[in-house]
């Protein structure tokens, strides 16, 4: 009797300890997963926000044209951050000086003054791009940053710093996703214990702004960062990751929340500690219970463990091993859902960071558009890409760009003429999703590239196609996603399209007058003093001829000054087609012309000149009014380096000969004798 007692008394307690360790590997287990899911959130957080500001810093950090704005001043910065507003949106760009004051930037409309305690901080911090960005809190918000040096013949110019907002729709993101695997979870960003962002913490709906749950707080304030809490008879652990920013500071803390339930111990577990009543198998249960357990419930936890730690480092390529317990096993697989799952969407916004960097950019637009082929084609394996782009500027070329074309390569022309799916979206714009192309849509040409099948997304401005988006040859039907990233590639190259259409016509405007269409003065000087530098060092020589037109007030007094316009126009056109190539043209003034030709003498300059006077003399320009307008030019000329002291003294020269052109009666030329240097020049 004793013995029965003893045995049921020996098999109750086993089964009470069994029960136990059940409870207590659950309850464990529960909080490394909310750990792991904690230190994956944070991964998240941390390549959309920090990752993404080390990039796009080091990047325009890098570019020469950061470096020319910088050293022509601060409105060539302010009009570089205008660009980066169009082109980096949810990002805060600013360009500081070498002591961090604020030159310029794109802050979504706040006081760029607010940046100079961020600025002092990001560079006494060491928030150096390449080294995977940190974090800080500015505003209500915040963001990931990171800064780079903009230097100049071994000399700082300064910094570009760029603010990556933590946003609610990352925190929602990285929320679905770990729910993905079964676990229903709440990510919250918590900033001088307030919520940043409004969310679910604990069974309740907090606020954003509101004061953090306590028993939140309390949760992750030990060692580990990771607690149980209940709330409204509800279980939930809770894990924290730190944001930290300069010297290792704390910024803000995310806090992961998931709901979790007891875990109900199985009917071989309980079977085990009966068995104990047999004292003639008590030690062999005992050995057994500690096999099993091992077995099934320990070795499986290691692997779990070591699968969550491996997430939590950024090593998404790693199976998780799926075996152990039920519960264990159920845990696992999740796991590796979540895995397979998180590896995709990563290398998802991997490819599409990279391809918005790249637009962003301030690289060439053709190598732009290459480089974007060549990563869209991995994200939607595809084997063949390309962009057919008219010209948006007049004397522009078409682009015609492919990735996986066999040689030879496509034609413009030859799209043109084709009668295949090519030429038709080439003659039309439009959206195209054909999993297989038929007969008529696989003309010669799309049989010579082996096309199979096509996705196409237009390309539009205002409502205006400019060209097309095309992908090909995908082993599998196309899908939704596959829609969404074309579209959303297409909208970013319309964008790196416009961006480099506005700084040709910038580019244009800077340096040709508008009336003539010829370089204006400013470009002149500059240009002039490379010439003079180049013919100095070669010992060349090299011509300057300044154009007067005779009596050009007589015609707008006569003929109004629409008329004396055109005349301009017209004089203009007849110099260009007069000079060579080689040779510059530009309006120095008014009726004044100059011409530059390089690596020209006297003799040579002279007969050029004497040209363009018989040329002019001989030009009729048509009136509104039918009568024909004729003019004459006097020019001046001056050849290098006949006692010339630079460019502006070889203006000075060629302005003096001018003058004695006018003063002998106009409509001639003249070339300045060396000797004479120091001659006044009255106006004429």
């Amino acid at each position: 009797m004793i013995l029965i007692v003893v045995g049921i008394a020996t098999a109750v307690a086993a089964a009470a300890v069994a029960w136990y360790e059940t409870q207590n590997a659950g309850a464990q287990q529960q909080l490394e997963a909310a750990s792991g899911s904690a230190r994956l959130g944070f991964s998240l957080v941390r390549l959309e926000s920090a990752t993404v500001s080390s990039g796009l810093a080091c990047q325009l950090g890098a570019l020469p044209q950061t470096t020319a704005s910088f050293e022509q001043g601060v409105s060539a910065l302010g009009h570089q951050a205008a660009l980066d507003a169009t082109s980096t949106r949810a990002h805060v760009v600013a360009y500081l000086g070498p002591s961090a004051e604020v030159l310029a930037g794109s802050t979504g409309g706040a006081p760029l003054a607010s940046l100079r305690a961020t600025a002092t901080a990001a560079i006494g911090g060491g928030f150096l791009c390449g080294s995977g960005g940190a974090f800080l809190a500015w505003g209500s918000g915040i963001y990931g940053v990171a800064i780079s040096k903009v230097a100049a013949g071994g000399k700082v110019l300064g910094y570009v710093l760029v603010l990556t907002p933590v946003s609610a729709d990352t925190l929602r993101f990285a929320g679905q996703l770990l729910s993905s695997g079964g676990t229903p979870t709440q990510l919250l960003l918590v900033s001088a214990g307030r919520y940043v962002f409004g969310g679910t913490a604990g069974g309740s709906t907090q606020r954003a702004g509101s004061v953090a749950s306590s028993t939140v707080l309390t949760a992750i304030a030990g060692p580990k960062a990771v607690g149980a809490i209940s709330a409204g008879g509800r279980r939930f652990t809770a894990a924290g990751q730190l944001l930290r920013g300069s010297q290792g500071r704390q910024v803000a803390t995310l806090v992961v929340v998931q709901s979790t339930t007891a875990v109900a111990p199985t009917a071989s577990q309980l079977a085990v500690p009966v068995a104990l009543a047999v004292a003639s198998v008590l030690l062999v249960g005992m050995m057994l219970v500690f096999v099993l357990a091992e077995r099934y419930l320990n070795r499986p936890l290691r692997r779990l463990n070591e699968a969550v730690q491996r997430l939590g480092q950024d090593v998404y390529a790693t199976p998780v091993q799926i075996d152990g317990a039920e519960e264990v096993t159920r845990l696992a697989a999740n796991f590796e859902i979540m895995r397979r799952q998180l590896r995709h969407q990563l290398m998802l916004a991997l490819g599409r960071s990279v391809i918005a960097s790249t637009l962003t950019g301030n690289v060439a637009l053709e190598q732009a558009l290459s480089q974007v082929l060549k990563s869209l084609c991995p994200l939607l394996h595809t084997e063949i890409a390309m962009v057919l782009l008219r010209a948006q500027d007049p004397a522009g070329p078409n682009f015609l760009i492919t990735f996986g074309v066999a040689e030879p390569d496509l034609e413009w022309s030859e799209l043109e003429q084709s009668e295949g799916i090519l030429g038709r979206l080439l003659r039309e714009p439009r959206f195209v999703a054909r999993s297989l192309l038929n007969s008529s849509e696989r003309g010669p040409l799309e049989q010579r590239i082996g096309l199979r099948d096509c996705l196409a997304e237009p390309l539009e401005v205002e409502g205006r196609n400019i060209g097309v988006l095309i992908v090909a040859n995908k082993r599998a039907p196309y899908v939704e996603e596959d829609t969404a990233i074309c579209r959303a590639v297409a909208g970013q190259m319309v964008t790196a399209v416009n961006k480099s259409v506005q700084l040709v016509v910038t580019r244009r405007e800077a340096t040709t007058d508008a009336m003539t269409g010829l370089y204006n003065y400013r470009f002149l000087v500059g240009y002039l003093d490379q010439q003079v530098n180049v013919a100095e060092r070669a010992s060349a020589s090299l011509s300057v001829l300044m154009l007067d037109l005779d009596h050009f007030k007589s015609v707008n007094d006569s003929f109004g000054h629409p008329t004396g316009d055109k005349v301009l126009r017209a004089v203009a056109a007849m110099v260009l087609d007069t000079i060579r190539k080689s040779d510059l043209a530009a309006r120095y003034g008014g009726e004044e012309f100059v011409v530059v030709m390089a690596n020209t003498g006297r003799e040579e300059a002279h007969l050029v000149a004497e040209k363009i006077r018989q040329a002019v003399a001989t030009m009729e320009v048509p009136c509104e009014d039918g009568n024909v307008v004729q003019i004459t030019v006097s020019i001046g000329g001056v050849s290098f380096p006949e006692g010339t002291r630079g460019a502006r003294n070889l203006l000075d020269l060629a302005d003096r000969a001018l003058y004695h052109a006018k003063r002998a009666g106009r409509d001639r030329v003249e070339f300045l004798d060396a000797a004479v240097t120091h001659e006044s020049t009255p106006g004429g």
